[in-house]
């Protein structure tokens, strides 16, 4: 099993669950396959991280950035994702993620979302 800390570089496939990460930077962290239910990652710098099938249910992403991050099936069930920077990310093949969740985030042209959602550009 996988230990339940992690460094700012990340923690692939580690249990995570309700670990904080407010107001980190994971620039480049590795957090393929986590599991960060119920984490805590209030304006955190996430971007070009790799949270390729990363489970993110419950997770609070408020004012987040996750330019350019690998999100490949990463599961956002539950999560919340107010102001959430989604700038040059590609969550066409995200798991969980709703209309609602979007619609408190903002990306640019370059976001892809899963196939009948939308997201608002940020100011």
């Amino acid at each position: 099993m996988a230990p339940a800390q992690a460094g700012l570089g990340g923690c692939p496939n580690c249990t995570l669950t309700g670990k904080d990460y407010s107001n980190q930077c994971l620039q480049f962290a590795n957090f393929e396959g986590a599991k960060l239910d119920g984490a805590k990652m209030v304006l955190a710098c996430l971007s070009h991280a790799n949270l390729k099938s990363a489970s993110l249910r419950g997770a609070d992403l408020s004012g987040a950035n996750l330019f350019q991050s690998k999100l490949d099936a990463a599961d956002f069930t539950g999560a919340v994702m107010s102001s959430t920077s989604l700038k040059d990310a590609d969550l066409s093949r995200a798991k969980g993620l709703t209309q609602a969740q979007l619609d408190t985030a903002c990306g640019d042209a370059k976001t892809r979302v899963p196939a009948g959602l939308r997201v608002k550009m940020c100011q």
